[in-house]
């Protein structure tokens, strides 16, 4: 089985339709992830592409580390980046986060930026803090969470808050199991027990 087109965990070999299978790439659209998966796919991500729009109207992006938190994408960086007062006249941006097997979700998003010291700092540093320093080398690691918050919070930094306002996303593994005939558009897709 290729990683593109794993089968269904819910589809016997039977169940196999050559008379439907995809004809063409025409609209990807019906290869789309439900709300729950995409919430598990985000929860357990950290890195997306923010992007915004310069004062000339060039879109620019950079990877950040994220939280997913209360239906909002939550990122950090010094009130000196470029993209902060860039984000404060014009909000109007967008999250990309690539996951495994071809996944991807975008979100058209509306951003708020946070000054040092507002009511999200404390829960966002902490809630980073447990996410990446698994992956930190073992000396950041064995400093612990606190030396980690403090090295983070400068008198500078802000937390800017994405909310989506629509959401475009592609799960590639259904164009695969379309093309061989293993799952349908419309038809529910069960997750194969590998991917979880």
């Amino acid at each position: 089985m290729d990683r593109l087109s794993p089968r269904p965990a819910s589809s016997p070999e039977s169940s196999r339709d050559p008379s439907s299978r995809l004809e063409d790439y025409d609209d990807v659209s019906l290869y789309g992830i439900d709300e729950a998966r995409r919430n598990q796919l985000l929860r357990r991500h950290h890195e997306c592409s923010v992007v915004w729009s310069t004062s000339d109207g060039w879109p620019v992006g950079v990877m950040h580390l994220y939280i997913w938190h209360g239906e909002r994408f939550w990122v950090t960086c010094t009130d000196e980046r470029k993209r902060v007062p860039a984000l404060r006249a014009r909000p109007h941006s967008s999250i990309i986060v690539a996951f495994e097997d071809e996944q991807t979700v975008t979100a058209k998003t509306l951003a708020r930026v946070h000054d040092h010291g507002s009511q999200h700092h404390a829960w966002f540093y902490r809630a980073l803090a447990e996410k990446v320093l698994p992956g930190q080398p073992r000396a950041i690691r064995e400093a612990g969470p606190e030396a980690w918050i403090e090295r983070l919070d400068s008198p500078g930094r802000v937390v800017i808050e994405f909310a989506p306002q629509k959401w475009i996303s592609f799960d590639g593994r259904k164009v695969g199991a379309h093309a061989e005939g293993w799952w349908q558009p419309g038809t529910p897709w069960i997750e194969p027990e590998q991917s979880d």
